[in-house]
């Protein structure tokens, strides 16, 4: 794992300030079992449709969390850099992944100490640069792009770049902002819409944009929730397809794509 110096940015320091007392609640347990399904959830499988990647194509996950998405890009067979600022971020993934190993065999998944305003990564690298969660934390439209370009920057030309985040058009996110813990705990957050990604991406130079809405009904039991509410919401989310336009309007998130030129 290779080391920087201390991030100066922002963002950076508020997520380091969390991290500093909240790591251990990003540890993700389950293991390989839990990581094949979450494989085969929206949020994995709208990239891989999306980026078309070929066998051990080059990911690169900025800003990984807790390594479930480099994980499962790992283990189905890609050359994966899982990038954080945080050491002890790192840490609880290279333990994640330890576990994984011992289920389902070695993966090609180097963790790399980086910030996301500075990457010291060299250009046109990846087949697909993406992250979750992330990029909604630079409140700043200036900032926030720049962060974008750097990530554009590492990813090959034709290359995917993507980006997934809150539903901030979503009629529930203000409650959410107020009670919800994951949103509580987090530092403050731009409310992304439709609008706004493709006018990021744009401004940064991607073309052939895609957008869309990531589990419009799982707003039955994000939160609060109940064992009813997740039994509801899944069985729904199988069964009942919805139009674009109300996923667009009732995920729980938002993914837009684009190709690096």
């Amino acid at each position: 794992m290779s080391e920087i110096p201390p991030v100066t940015s922002r963002v950076g320091q508020a997520w380091a300030d969390q991290f500093q007392s909240e790591a251990e609640s990003y540890r993700l347990s389950g293991g390989a079992p839990f990581l094949r399904k979450f494989a085969r959830s929206p949020y994995v499988q709208l990239i891989l449709a999306y980026a078309r990647l070929a066998p051990g194509s080059r990911v690169l996950e900025g800003g990984c969390g807790s390594g479930k998405f480099s994980m499962c890009f790992a283990m189905v067979g890609h050359s994966v850099t899982a990038l954080d600022f945080s050491p002890a971020i790192l840490k609880n993934v290279a333990g994640l992944r330890e576990v994984v190993e011992r289920e389902v065999g070695p993966l090609n998944l180097a963790l790399h100490q980086g910030d996301l305003e500075n990457l010291d990564l060299e250009s046109g690298q990846f087949d697909l640069v993406f992250n979750e969660g992330v990029v909604e934390h630079w409140l700043d439209h200036t900032e926030r792009r720049a962060v974008l370009r750097q990530m554009a920057r590492v990813a090959r030309p034709g290359g995917t770049m993507a980006i997934i985040v809150p539903n901030g058009s979503h009629p529930r996110t203000a409650y959410w902002a107020e009670n919800a813990p994951g949103y509580r705990s987090a530092p403050p957050m731009v409310l992304y819409d439709a609008a706004l990604i493709r006018a990021d991406l744009s401004a940064i130079g991607l073309t052939d944009l895609f957008v869309d809405g990531i589990y419009a009904w799982r707003t039955l039991d994000y939160w609060p929730t109940s064992w009813l509410h997740r039994t509801i919401g899944g069985a729904l989310q199988h069964l009942i397809p919805l139009p674009r336009y109300l996923r667009l309007r009732w995920g729980l998130h938002l993914i837009g794509m684009g190709r690096v030129p």
